[in-house]
């Protein structure tokens, strides 16, 4: 499934919770999905469905094409997402619109730099409130995700003095939904399982 639309900037911070709500509900049957030509692999716990959208990043960072493969367990969702970009602060963007999905306590929430099969990423893990309908109550909530930036060359050379521009690859992996519904173990083992197949850069 495939869809394209441009999204206006005071949207963008829900943005990624409503395109994993699009996700379908199977029950826990890991399988591994592979994308080589994204350069990523990791296993879900179910088949995911694929979602493309073109969004206005803040700051002047965008716009970009975003792609996730999500699975969706009752109210929890488990997704891989990737977007080419201009800038490596796209990484960061994303991640802060994450946050903002389920209302992150700043105070608890923990960041740390991870390797994980030689691949440098960024881990989050935090707590917030979240709303499964758009009128319905806010209720506990849990992110864990890890996100990186690759070297991206497929790009023409635009410059004068011959020096291909720099282009981006941001990849990210989340498991997020209500406390009740997402485990610590389903959600590490879904996030420990990514595979970037391209060269990292240092994230921060």
């Amino acid at each position: 499934m495939r869809r394209s639309s441009i999204l206006a900037p005071r949207r963008f911070a829900v943005v990624l919770l409503s395109i994993l709500l699009a996700g379908c509900s199977p029950r826990l049957d890991w399988r591994e999905i592979r994308d080589d030509a994204a350069g990523w692999r990791a296993t879900f716990p179910g088949k995911p469905v694929e979602v493309s959208r073109q969004l206005s990043m803040p700051d002047g960072l965008g716009p970009i094409r975003l792609t996730l493969r999500s699975t969706r367990v009752d109210d929890a969702m488990f997704a891989v997402g990737w977007a080419d970009a201009d800038s490596p602060a796209v990484r960061e963007a994303l991640e802060a619109a994450m946050l903002a999905n389920i209302a992150a306590d700043a105070a608890s929430t923990q960041r740390k730099t991870v390797i994980t099969f030689g691949q440098q990423m960024m881990e989050v893990i935090a707590s917030g409130r979240m709303r499964l309908t758009s009128d319905g109550p806010p209720t506990p909530a849990r992110l864990l995700m890890r996100s990186t930036i690759t070297a991206h060359s497929a790009v023409p050379d635009t410059s004068e003095n011959g020096k291909r521009p720099t282009r981006w690859r941001v990849i990210e992996i989340i498991a997020v939904g209500p406390t009740d519904q997402i485990t610590d173990d389903d959600a590490r083992q879904f996030v420990e399982s990514l595979r970037i197949s391209a060269e990292t850069i240092t994230v921060r």
